[in-house]
């Protein structure tokens, strides 16, 4: 069973980052998608700090910040008047190595895991489908049909990360528990000019019934723009770029000269009653969809590929006890429910033509975003939230009750100003203080790293205590 591969389906960010981790671990796995080739598309355009740290090994995070956009600001307008501005430079100072999020297109995001994917020495299987499957004796016989040949196959786990319409959380008869949203949105990369566009900086902007988010693309002669269908096309289920094109350029007074690519979908809320089934997993869009609200989705299913992965390397390599996998969903599912939940409220506060929410826009919103353009502590939180930093798993059943400052479940915690001695989210590391403890380090397991740490007052201030050793977890997380 040990030498029996992992089965990937979907070869979207999840399903490539899945794939990345298994190959960094030697856990023989394949990965297949039914599209031809990587995704042409692109919806996600936010790359956080949380995912570039798991990066890092890669050396991917520099390849994004150097491709990607790190946004100087964002812009509140309201009936096309700049009501407030929120300063991004450097906004995460103090908390992480990445102070800045980024914007880099999915689609580019995914060509840049398929060819590192490659140079690790691996290959996508394009055009595959995955039909059907059962857990026997050996395995999970898995029916496969590739180009119109089927085949079988028997697999050790099979992990679904092909979208909200997964097949395979269909095949295990998973309910994906929510509701659609009754708003269309469209994404349209143009030539756009207008007053609101601002070089390396996003504006929102919101008019009457209508809201569009502008990003600065790479080549800075093209505009992102993610919007919401005005109710009267909704209603006439015109999605067509030329019934939009007038609404878009009124309502923010802005002339779209040249259009490169458009497309519309729809927003769904939806949570998989199991992440877990036997030897069957789900990750990603197929665990988990929610509105677009604060750029977290794609985020998010990298993160449950990164928690997953090295779990699966320590049950099929280092032969560690299966329960362990039993803790994905327990870490996950509850994250996810709460990301799913917090994205729904920000998304009512944004489409709802109720009394509130047009107050909120009107009043709240510009009101706090003045605040938050001028205190320090506000910013600190809109980042730990936006970069996926809050992320903790303290009430799972991998961790127990300490007396100490840092807690089991914690992210491993930065400390600002220190060079850069260890590479984050690869493999177990023990980091340690104190020169008398190095007599214990040389027992630990060859594959646990020995990591020995500078004693500062940053690094006590950050909750590290001289006397205590710390085990840190494959994903960064404190054991």
């Amino acid at each position: 069973m040990s030498e029996k591969e992992v089965l990937i389906v979907g070869a979207g960010p999840t399903g490539l980052v899945l794939a990345m981790e298994l190959a960094y671990y030697n856990v023989p796995f394949k990965l297949i998608d039914q599209k031809s080739g990587p995704g042409e598309s692109s919806r996600a355009m936010l790359v956080v700090p949380k995912v570039l740290e798991s990066y890092q090994k890669y050396e991917l995070d520099q390849k994004i910040l150097s491709l990607g956009i790190q946004p100087h600001a964002v812009h509140y307008y309201l009936n096309n008047r700049r009501q407030a501005t929120i300063p991004l430079k450097r906004i995460g100072s103090g908390q992480c190595i990445y102070p800045n999020v980024v914007t880099f297109p999915q689609d580019k995001h995914e060509q840049l895991l398929v060819e590192q994917l490659k140079n690790m020495g691996h290959d996508v299987f394009w055009s595959t489908r995955y039909e059907t499957a059962e857990e026997t004796g050996d395995g999970v016989e898995v029916n496969l049909n590739q180009s119109g040949q089927s085949s079988k196959g028997i697999y050790r786990y099979v992990i679904g990360c092909d979208g909200a319409s997964s097949q395979v959380r269909k095949d295990r008869h998973i309910k994906f528990t929510g509701e659609t949203y009754e708003e269309a949105f469209y994404v349209l990369d143009a030539t756009v000019e207008g007053d609101l566009l601002h070089d390396r900086s996003i504006s929102f902007s919101f008019k009457g019934d209508h809201f569009a988010l502008f990003f600065p693309l790479r080549d800075k002669e093209t505009t992102r723009v993610i919007g919401m269908y005005p109710p009267d096309l909704t209603e006439k289920k015109d999605f067509s770029f030329e019934s939009l094109r007038p609404y878009i350029e009124e309502a923010h007074c802005v002339s779209i000269t040249e259009k490169n690519w458009f497309s519309d979908y729809r927003v769904h809320r939806r949570t998989a009653d199991h992440f877990k089934d036997g030897a069957f997993f789900l990750a990603g869009d197929a665990a988990h969809v929610h509105s677009p609200a604060g750029g977290q989705g794609m985020n998010l299913g990298i993160g449950d590929a990164v928690n997953l992965g090295w779990k699966l390397a320590e049950v099929i390599i280092h032969q560690t006890n299966e329960k362990i996998l039993d803790t994905y969903e327990a870490e996950r599912k509850a994250l996810a429910e709460s990301t799913v939940s917090l994205t729904d409220r920000a998304f009512k506060t944004i489409a709802s033509q109720s009394l509130i929410s047009q107050l909120t826009r009107m009043v709240g919103i510009p009101l706090v975003t003045r605040v938050g353009s001028r205190s320090g502590l506000l910013q600190k939180a809109l980042f730990k939230i936006l970069s996926q930093l809050y992320i903790s798993y303290e009430e799972t059943p991998l961790n127990t009750p300490s007396e100490t400052k840092l807690k089991s479940g914690e992210r491993l915690p930065y400390v600002d100003g220190e060079p850069l001695e260890f590479t984050r989210e690869a493999g177990w590391q023990l980091h340690y203080f104190n020169d008398p403890l190095e007599g214990e380090v040389t027992r630990i397991p060859s594959r646990i790293r020995p990591v020995k740490r500078r004693w500062t007052d940053k690094a006590r201030d950050a909750g590290f205590e001289k006397d205590h050793l710390y085990l840190i977890r494959p994903d960064g997380y404190i054991s």
